[in-house]
Parts: structure tokens; sequence; C-alpha cells
């Protein structure tokens, strides 16, 4: 703060050096001189003081400031993983319908986030994929038990019916007072069956026009799928294949043929590029869901 002053006090030292002198001790005007120097060095004094207060109290208000932007920070934290845990424990809910699919729209999550990681995608993004994983498969809830829960190869009408779980999904995601930033999560979440040649459903989509975090899950979801215990059939294309996990390299191979026809290229190749962390994840994934589900 004294560097504020340095030419107020220069100008005081210089006014006491004026009065000092001898030749000017005689100097009717010295008396005056002499009595508004005094009170200019009384109204800076006081300046002093005011400042000095002045800083005093903007420290304090700084202090309350940091204060209430880290309360305001936990608060929204704490918001955040209030919504979060909402959403896993609905779509846990709703996975546990079927002992073979619990945990399922949790690992499909982890899947895409391993995948949008290494595609480098930013924090935002990664929370716009998370929260598209969990809810992907929400729209089972309109699925009946006995289609959801049937043991075998689904019959055309059952197949149907099946298939509208993705248009419930964005149903009722759509119906959700979501965050401004996941406003476009309701039509990812519903699109996660859509194929790069336009085959899938519910919208027959094709390449570009698929929403790029919905081919991401698409890609994980699949994995999750061949690589998990079923009590129906795996398929690879259009050969029957059996109930039970498959390695890693099988899932891969079935996820290659599916190139261009059913998955996004790009999407693949981050996947290969780093197959020995993915066989990790799935890995861990897997005994989580043994231990968890007794799967």
């Amino acid at each position: 703060m004294e560097s504020l002053f340095l030419n107020e006090q220069k100008t005081i030292q210089e006014a006491e050096e004026i009065i000092n002198t001898v030749e000017n001790s005689n100097n009717p005007l010295i008396s005056k001189f002499s009595s508004l120097l005094n009170n200019y060095k009384r109204i800076y004094k006081q300046l002093k003081r005011l400042i000095k207060l002045s800083d005093k109290q903007q420290q304090r208000l700084n202090e309350n400031k940091e204060s209430l932007e880290i309360e305001n920070y936990e608060l929204v934290l704490e918001l955040g993983q209030a919504f979060e845990s909402f959403i896993r424990t609905l779509t846990t809910t709703i996975d546990a319908k079927h002992p073979f699919t619990a945990g399922h729209s949790h690992r499909v999550t982890e899947y895409g986030l391993f995948i949008g990681r290494n595609l480098n995608l930013s924090h935002d993004e990664l929370e716009v994929l998370k929260y598209t994983g969990l809810l992907h498969d929400i729209g089972k809830i309109g699925v009946p038990d006995v289609i959801l829960t049937k043991k075998g190869r689904f019959n055309e009408e059952e197949r149907r019916v099946m298939n509208n779980h993705a248009s419930w999904t964005y149903r009722i995601t759509e119906g959700m007072r979501l965050p401004k930033a996941f406003k476009d999560i309701p039509r990812m979440a519903a699109c996660h069956h859509e194929k790069m040649d336009g085959s899938g459903y519910p919208y027959c989509l094709e390449g570009e026009k698929i929403p790029f975090f919905s081919r991401i899950i698409a890609v994980g979801d699949v994995f999750d799928a061949l690589t998990s215990l079923r009590d129906y059939p795996k398929y690879d294309q259009e050969k029957t294949l059996d109930f039970d996990p498959m390695s890693t390299q099988k899932a891969f191979d079935i996820i290659e043929r599916g190139r261009k026809s059913h998955f996004d290229s790009g999407v693949i190749d981050v996947l290969f590029e780093h197959k020995s962390d993915l066989e990790d994840l799935c890995f861990e994934l897997q005994n989580k869901a043994f231990v968890e589900h007794k799967i």
C-alpha cells in the first residue's frame, strides 16, 4: 500500500524541508504554509487508514466469495452425484428384470466411455456419452416380462415388440427434465440399434445420419451381449451360436464382419487399437457381474 503514496510522502518531505529552512524562518507565509501542511498530513493519514480498512473489507469479501464458490461447487457436485445415482439405480432395476442382463447398461456405458476416452472426447462429451449408455435400454420397461425373459429365439411378433424398446427409450427419456447439456440424449440413446447400412431400427437411419454417440454405444452394446452369458443363443449374421460368453477375440471377429454394414469403421478402429486394454476391462466387468449377480 505504501507504494501508492510515494508522491504524497515526497511532497510532505519537501514541504517540511522548506519550513525548516533557516532563511525562510522569518517569512510570514511560513506559519500559514505550516498549517496547511499539517492539515494535508492529517488528511493523508486518514486516507491511508480508509484505504487500509477498505483492503481488509475487500479481503473479507474475497474470502466470503471464495467460500461461497466452494459451497456452490460442492452443491453442484452433490447434485450431479445424486442425479447419476438415480439414473444408475433406475437402469439397474430395469436390467435386473432378467438375471442374465443384470449390469448390462453399466458395462455398455463403461465400454462406451473406454472408446470415448481413446477418441479424446472432452469431459463434457464423456458425460453425455455416459448417460446415453446408461439410458439406452430404459425402454425395456415397456416390454412385457413374458417376452423380455423368454428363453430362446423370438418369433416375429415377439421380435417386433422387443424392438419397440428403442422407441420407448426415446419416449421415456424425452419426458425427463434432463439438463440442457443432455438435450440430445433421448435421440442418441434410442438410436443404439441403428446400422450403418440403414437396416437398423427404430428409424432406419444410415451412415452419418446416425448420431455419433449412438454408433459408439452400438459397438459397446453388441460387445457386451457377445461376451456375456445369455439364456438365448447368440448370432453371427445368420449363423446360430451357443449360449455361453464368447471370447473377446471371437467377439472382435464378429464386430469386424459388421464393419460399414452395422458398425462405424472409425469406432471399430479405435476399439482394435486398444484390444489389450479392452480385454482387461471386459475381464474386470464380467468378474464384477459374477460376484454381484452370481451370473
